[in-house]
């Protein structure tokens, strides 16, 4: 059969057409990979779970970090991490960030050498996030505001049937840490005692170097206002 020249190019066109619908779709999968700032962004069905990762003995030095990470379109990561205060605060803070490929090495790299770290399931890892934003929040401490946002990180995952240990014998334990501001100590402990009583919590405040042991239980002259959060 002959194929007329009107065919041949209606061919070409339709091929044409649709070889560019094809770049323009790759166009805005680019776009909306480059432009992806919050992890309801991610395409997760697309993005798997390449790293999940928690400091060792947490619940014993009451402190952690958890690192999971997604691997993105166009060699990047992105990336979620929650500072883990177990003995008191729950969740002090929360971050995303997106990674291109060699940042995400360096980072890791880096996180490897400081952090003493072990892999840790996401289901499992889902869990503690949440408890820990629920044992903070029963001590009179919302977690961040955007956690909500940031949780998405996890996807479909279903969280684990785990229990974790929180606080010290039964209490919280805050252990200031030696750059947290007077003003910042002093709004912590004003809402543990609004929220738990003066004998419902303990802590460790840290003394000039020169001294030989730590303050448990009080700050020198000055007490914390009551009734306030």
């Amino acid at each position: 059969m002959t194929v007329s020249q009107g065919q041949r190019l209606r061919k070409a066109a339709a091929k044409a057409a649709k070889r560019k619908t094809i770049v323009a779709e790759k166009l805005e999968a680019q776009r909306r990979e480059l432009a992806i700032s919050k992890p309801r962004h991610i395409d997760l069905a697309a993005s798997p779970i390449v790293a999940c990762m928690m400091t060792e003995d947490f619940e014993k030095r009451g402190m952690g970090t958890l690192f999971i990470a997604r691997k993105l379109t166009l060699g990047r990561y992105g990336a979620c991490v929650f500072l883990l205060d177990p003995w008191c605060l729950g969740i002090k803070d929360a971050y995303f960030r997106v990674f291109d490929a060699e940042d995400y090495e360096f980072y890791r790299d880096q996180t490897d050498k400081e952090i003493a770290a072990a892999p840790m399931d996401p289901d499992v890892a889902r869990k503690l996030v949440r408890d820990a934003a629920a044992y903070g929040a029963s001590n009179g401490f919302t977690p961040p505001d955007d956690l909500g946002d940031l949780e998405r990180i996890f996807g479909d995952v279903t969280p684990a049937d785990v229990t974790f240990t929180f606080g010290v014998d039964g209490k919280p334990y805050y252990v200031v840490g030696p750059n947290d501001p007077p003003a910042r100590v002093r709004r912590i402990l004003e809402t543990l005692e609004f929220n738990l009583g003066l004998n419902g919590f303990q802590y460790e405040y840290p003394v000039e170097e020169d001294e030989d042991d730590l303050i448990e239980g009080e700050l020198g002259d000055e007490e914390p206002e009551p009734g306030k959060s």
